[in-house]
């Protein structure tokens, strides 16, 4: 039997690529054998640091093989300049660890996953399906070579504790608990001013 695919993509070519499939909101379900996941920042992050107000994901709603999720790439929250950024929350994590293994088990054979370049988050998601379900698909990174990409530690560790809290697995080998600082992240402050 062929290995399923994860396919990594940046935001931009995501919606080329579904443009390209001709897939919209109102055909997105008929595809049995795909997943899609999508990761864009939150509305602070978006309109604020990075100017980009308009973004939006592609599929405007969940479906059953669409999950749509709004947080910022990085590992804890930030408060700079007054503007709060946030990192996935535990109940996102739950969240997507369900919706994979909903998608796995039945049988969907492509991932794809996009975050805004296609390097941090949507790899931590790559990363974790892989490593859960490795013996079943392949990793493909489309824009750019693995060697490449940053994985953001803090998402794919928390899509870990929700797995392991899930199905009951010790994490302790680990050196890590479902109560650490990744669970219930702190607020960090950024001084714009601050010397170095």
């Amino acid at each position: 039997m062929a290995k399923g695919k994860i396919v990594v993509l940046s935001h931009y070519l995501f919606d080329e690529k579904m443009r390209e499939c001709g897939l919209n909101n109102q055909n997105v379900d008929n595809l049995k054998d795909t997943a899609f996941i999508s990761i864009i920042g939150t509305k602070e992050c978006l309109e604020y640091y990075l100017d980009e107000g308009e973004t939006k994901h592609f599929f405007m709603n969940n479906h059953e093989n669409v999950l749509n999720l709004d947080f910022d790439d990085i590992s804890t929250d930030v408060d700079y300049d007054g503007h709060i950024f946030k990192t996935m929350r535990m109940e996102q994590a739950e969240k997507a660890v369900e919706f994979i293994e909903n998608m796995v088990n039945q049988g969907r054979t492509t991932f794809y996953i996009h975050c805004r370049a296609g390097m941090s988050r949507s790899r931590a998601f790559a990363e974790f399906i892989y490593r859960t379900f490795g013996e079943d698909f392949d990793i493909e990174y489309e824009d750019r070579n693995d060697y490449t990409t940053i994985l953001n530690q803090g998402v794919l560790r928390r899509l870990n504790h929700a797995y392991w809290k899930k199905h009951k697995i010790n994490c302790y080998a680990n050196g890590e608990d479902y109560e650490d600082e990744l669970v219930h992240p702190e607020l960090r402050v950024i001084d714009l001013y601050e010397e170095e």
